[in-house]
């Protein structure tokens, strides 16, 4: 796939916390009542298509009646899906229950490979709020972001539409007798554990991705238990859904260290985070007659450094900057104002919200500063989660907690999603974990799909045997020119503009004389 076909996909799913499927809008899902809390449906043959995409596969699905809060011994019911795709193996190992990024998409998303499925079976809940009988589904933020199109990414009247589109929508979710304080982290805890019990596993193994990987370790710290193996990609641990810009500045340091020792990239700067810098002070508001939305280049880059494929990419487009070209960045500014998300802003707001509100010490903490690139995806979010009224989850559940339990944290160590920082913290807490940080590599995507042949190494030999074996993983190489930069792609499209202005003058011309003769 060349570069430019990249970037297109890349920005058409861009998000701030990773892409979700197409969620039911509450009013076309009615609560369901008369059904005990812990039964589940016949689990029935059906085509599952994980994400919502267009590829089936075969697995048995069924429905979980759970309590919209396990807190409230009142609590009306709902319901959540879930989906076991069976194991090929006559006497499966224990099983894997899946646990997705977010918050604010759906749990169903996982089409396991071959290898794991050959002796897991792969068991996926629905995660309340973004599946099932109620989706925390927030069209006045969408509408907001609309109606805010040209206004700049962090300019004070585009955060203050933001920050009212979340309060309406959570006003409108609890006028429609929805118990927000039942979306909760601690309340997907209990519906895994439901679900657990119902399909009658004794012990499980997880694979849990970036904030899946909260779930994870709060899973494990409440039902020891029944855990066998644990599996965290792209780790999260407290406070961590807020980017600590700092971090990121760190990883910024990384890359420049590797770009000094790249030939290309040495020849155009020799201190690659110091020209972000000063690019991001120095860039003009306009390129030709396009605008810099600089706010926005800032908030695209850094979604963009969740992939090594993808990051090279923004590189470049401030490298040509810091030589005068700012025409990449008029051309990322403008692409990025018209992505649209699929997010489910309400599950967002408050899994994010109810765990680390606490962390937010305002935006002066995530803005750009004197840093490199600031933290703008904590900046874009937590100004509209801290003007909302969002209980706090249970105190044990937001901090680290100690446990036995074996655990398989692997991280890429340019992960500007997920950075590798959490991994130290958890150490002391976690007393049975092995730790994998990978060099040269970003976020989840890049563990799966950079070398998959070792990464399955990896996992399969942590899950037979509880042993680590990174021996296939290679120097992982890490470019910084990609095949057509941004700058180009402005460069094009303004000659295919003036060749279409052209071209309709031409017409214009043509029928003005036609008529006239």
């Amino acid at each position: 796939m060349n570069t430019k076909k990249k970037l297109l996909l890349f920005l058409a799913g861009a998000t701030l916390l990773m892409s979700g499927c197409a969620s039911k809008d509450l009013s076309e899902t009615p609560l369901t009542t008369g059904s005990k809390v812990g039964e589940m449906s016949e689990m029935l043959p059906c085509a599952f298509a994980p994400d919502g995409g267009k590829d089936k596969v075969d697995a048995l699905c069924g429905v979980l009646t759970v309590p919209e809060n396990w807190k409230d011994a009142n609590s009306r019911l709902i319901t959540l899906p879930v989906v076991k795709i069976p194991s090929t193996s006559a006497t499966p190992a224990e099983p894997i229950f899946y646990l997705k990024g977010g918050p604010g998409s759906s749990n169903l998303a996982w089409n396991p490979p071959a290898w794991i499925l050959e002796k897991h079976d792969v068991i996926m809940v629905g995660y309340r709020g973004a599946d099932g009988s109620v989706v925390l589904n927030c069209p006045e933020v969408d509408e907001a972001a609309k109606q805010s199109l040209w206004k700049k990414l962090f300019s004070e009247e585009r955060k203050d539409n933001l920050a009212n589109a979340a309060r309406q929508c959570l006003n409108r979710l609890i006028a429609a007798g929805v118990d927000l304080e039942g979306y909760m982290v601690s309340g997907v805890i209990a519906d895994m554990e439901a679900a657990r019990i119902v399909l009658g596993y004794e012990k499980i193994d997880l694979y849990s991705r970036s904030y899946g990987t909260r779930i994870a370790q709060l899973y494990v710290f409440r039902h020891p238990e029944v855990m066998h193996r644990v599996v965290m990609a792209g780790l999260n641990t407290p406070g961590h859904f807020i980017y600590n810009r700092d971090e990121l500045d760190m990883m910024f340091r990384e890359i420049s260290a590797h770009c000094a020792a790249d030939p290309d990239c040495s020849q155009r700067t020799e201190d690659l985070a110091q020209t972000i810098y000063d690019v991001n002070r120095n860039a003009p508001g306009h390129w030709l007659f396009l605008p810099i939305d600089l706010d926005m280049v800032r908030f695209g880059t850094h979604a963009m450094m969740f992939s090594t494929s993808s990051m090279s990419l923004p590189i470049d487009m401030y490298l040509s900057a810091g030589e005068g070209d700012y025409s990449g960045m008029a051309f990322f500014s403008l692409v990025m104002k018209f992505q649209t998300s699929s997010q489910i802003w309400g599950d967002t707001f408050y899994k994010g919200g109810s765990l680390d509100l606490e962390y937010y010490k305002g935006v002066e903490s995530v803005n750009l500063g004197d840093t490199v690139m600031g933290a703008p995806l904590a900046e874009y979010l937590w100004q509209p989660v801290g003007s909302l009224f969002i209980a706090l989850d249970d105190a044990d559940l937001r901090v680290l907690q100690e446990n036995d339990v074996d655990i398989l944290v692997v991280n890429g160590s340019l992960d500007f999603s997920t950075p590798p920082m959490g991994m130290e913290k958890a150490k002391p807490y976690w007393h049975n974990a092995k730790f994998v940080l990978l060099p040269k590599f970003s976020h989840v995507g890049d563990l799966e799909n950079l070398q998959p042949e070792a990464y399955q190494q990896l996992i399969t030999n942590y899950y037979d045997n509880d042993t680590v074996d990174t021996s296939l993983f290679k120097d992982q190489p890490l470019s910084f020119k990609p095949k057509i930069g941004l700058a180009m792609m402005a460069k094009l499209l303004i000659a295919v503009s003036f060749v279409l202005l052209f071209v309709l003058i031409l017409i214009t011309w043509r029928l003005i004389n036609k008529s006239g003769g």
